[in-house]
């Protein structure tokens, strides 16, 4: 819980400039991110790392490119505002993807 509380907290402002309706998507797939790290065990962004980041993609495999750019592009913003070094992992595409 205290991860999510802590995204809405850094994803507050973010919300408030620029497209309303970019923005409110961007923030509502940065939040849907901070929920899959929590439920994957993370208390803080200190926590989050690119497994958690790989993980998201695992289960979004179905997105189109396209959307999977947009959630990337989220989570890079969110990588950002949480003061964490470097870019998170790509989306990989159908091309790259192995099989598990």
């Amino acid at each position: 819980m205290k991860l999510i509380k802590e995204a809405e907290f850094l994803t507050r402002g973010y919300g408030r400039t620029g497209g309303k309706d970019n923005r409110r998507q961007q923030r509502a797939r940065m939040l849907a991110f901070a929920e899959h790290c929590a439920s994957l065990g993370a208390h803080s962004f200190g926590q989050v790392g690119r497994n958690h980041v790989i993980s998201y993609w695992k289960v979004h495999r179905a997105l189109s490119p396209a959307t999977a750019y947009s959630h990337w592009l989220a989570i890079r913003e969110l990588w950002r505002l949480a003061g964490k070094p470097g870019v998170p992992p790509e989306p990989m595409t159908a091309r790259t993807m192995v099989p598990d």
